[in-house]
């Protein structure tokens, strides 16, 4: 009982998380419908800005809101943020302070790094001295090194070069830290360096509500997504991915990670038409954003992706046309089955009107059976009799050894001529036993000139015959010329000159068959 419960609470446990998970990826889906929007108001900000610069008068004034666009391009379009940084460097140097000028070369290392050009960062990096300023700016130009040999250390491909650029960066981490001791960021990655992932998730997620879409959440998000990475907790990584991907959005940012990586997390879960859609935008985003490095690394996963979509476009067309086979071929069958059932109902409608004429056409054709069978048992009967005696006969004459008397006897067809006219007398008054009325219903079909006459003790004649042979079903040319002893074409003009002489030519024949 206790393990049922158990596993009762993992499953309710592992729904719950699904459901999460899928609730954070509608909203992004939904924020991504409105990216345009977030990149309008960016767009008004810019114009603001610009309006502003264009009208400072001190050069104070104009140096402030030129880092304030700098800071606003940095990740909306970088080309803008490098005029913008550039232009900054010189009114700083005309303000002549310091550590004014400092700040603004750390921020353009910054954007070198951001842009991939890492030693062009570690050279302006080297070339600060930061000694004696404010802590502020000490923070600054160490979190600036803390960044640029990470990186060097992540695409080099030296192991003793990696293990000093890890050894710079922690040095330099641990001087940030020493300037700046609440900075979150730095403590949470310092303890993931050091294996102690819990804590740095617990540091990271502390005062982290989800749904904060301020720069510092969307990079706490981010790096919460790789410290669960490392756990191999899908789950929480595709949570974190989405949360930074929308506080990016919202804040119009071009120049990011998240998104990317989400497209490609879920293009390995199957989610093919998500992955499709966010890793169009994040290139769209890298092109306009003129973040090459960024263009690179998601157009390495773009073709992948896209080749997924276009097979699963592919396999769906071609289930679309099957299916559309089998729901034809459904409805064909169905159309058949109506049609059938239809006609069954009609037959069965039929039947229940024509139910007694049935049962006293069941009723004649079993006295027909009757009669008949009861007649020709006899008659077979008789006629092994006959053949019996005729053998006999023939017996007889061999054995006196009268050749010639024996040879006309088998010639002579008087024997047969007899049998056939009992058989045909046999016929006819079974026949007319069951039709009494025949020879008379048949007449009244006839023109009164032309009705049959019967010659003294002739019961039917050949032509009444052909008839009553067609009564009893037996329509066949070939068996009714066998019967009769006659040729095809006789039997032909029999049933012409009949039907000519007939009230009805047209329906003739089937009047004959309604006699009763």
């Amino acid at each position: 009982m206790m393990k049922q419960v158990i596993l009762s609470l993992i499953l309710l446990l592992t729904c719950m998380s699904c459901s999460k998970d899928d609730a954070v990826l509608e909203q992004l889906d939904s924020i991504l419908n409105d990216y345009q929007l977030y990149i309008t108001q960016k767009n008004e900000n810019l114009n603001e800005l610009k309006e502003k610069l264009s009208k400072s008068e001190s050069e104070e004034e104009k140096y402030n809101t030129s880092m304030n666009l700098y800071r606003a391009y940095q990740d909306f379009s970088l080309d803008s943020a490098l005029v913008y940084i550039k232009q900054s460097l010189e009114l700083a140097d005309k303000l002549g302070e310091q550590e004014r000028i400092i700040d603004t070369h750390l921020s353009l290392a910054f954007l070198y790094n951001y842009v991939g050009m890492h030693y062009e960062a570690l050279e302006i990096f080297k070339e600060q001295d930061v000694t004696g300023h404010s802590d502020w700016l000490r923070r600054s130009h160490f979190y600036l090194g803390t960044n640029v040999y990470r990186n060097l250390s992540l695409y080099t491909v030296d192991k003793k070069q990696k293990a000093y650029y890890q050894h710079q960066m922690e040095i330099c981490r641990d001087s940030a830290i020493a300037y700046a001791p609440d900075d979150v960021i730095l403590r949470a990655e310092r303890l993931e360096d050091q294996g102690k992932i819990q804590q740095a998730i617990a540091l990271l997620s502390d005062n982290l509500p989800d749904g904060l879409t301020t720069h510092e959440a969307g990079l706490r998000y981010f790096i919460l997504s790789e410290m669960y990475e490392k756990q191999h907790q899908n789950g929480a990584q595709v949570k974190y991915l989405a949360l930074s991907s929308i506080a990016g959005i919202k804040n119009a940012v071009r120049e990011y990670i998240a998104l990317r990586k989400l497209a490609v997390l879920l293009y390995e879960q199957g989610d093919i038409d998500r992955a499709y859609t966010y890793i169009h935008r994040c290139i769209d985003d890298a092109k306009a954003c003129n973040a090459r490095m960024r263009m690179v690394e998601t157009s390495t996963f773009l073709s992948v992706i896209d080749s997924a979509v276009v097979k699963q476009k592919q396999d769906t067309r071609n289930a679309a046309i099957w299916a559309a086979v089998v729901i034809s071929l459904l409805l064909l069958l169905l159309a058949f089955a109506l049609i059938v059932l239809r006609r069954k109902i009609r037959m069965l409608q039929h039947s229940e009107n024509t139910q007694k004429d049935l049962n006293s056409q069941l009723s004649d054709a079993n006295k027909i059976k009757e009669e008949y069978i009861t007649r020709f048992m006899h008659l077979c009967l008789d006629y092994i009799n006959k053949m019996e005696n005729y053998r006999a006969n023939l017996n007889k004459v061999a054995r006196k050894r009268n050749f010639d008397e024996l040879y006309d006897t088998i010639q002579s067809t008087r024997y047969i001529n007899k049998e056939v006219n009992e058989f045909y007398n046999s016929f006819d008054e079974a026949f007319l036993h069951i039709y009494p009325n025949f020879l008379k219903d048949f007449n009244a079909l006839l023109r009164p000139e032309a009705q049959v006459t019967l010659k003294k003790n002739e019961c039917l004649n050949t032509e009444l015959r052909i008839y009553a042979l067609l009564k009893l079903g037996i329509s066949d040319g070939t068996k009714v010329q066998e019967f009769l002893r006659c040729s095809s074409s006789t039997v032909y003009n029999y049933r012409t000159n009949m039907r000519n002489k007939a009230i009805n030519r047209d329906s003739f024949e089937q009047d004959v068959l309604a006699i009763k």
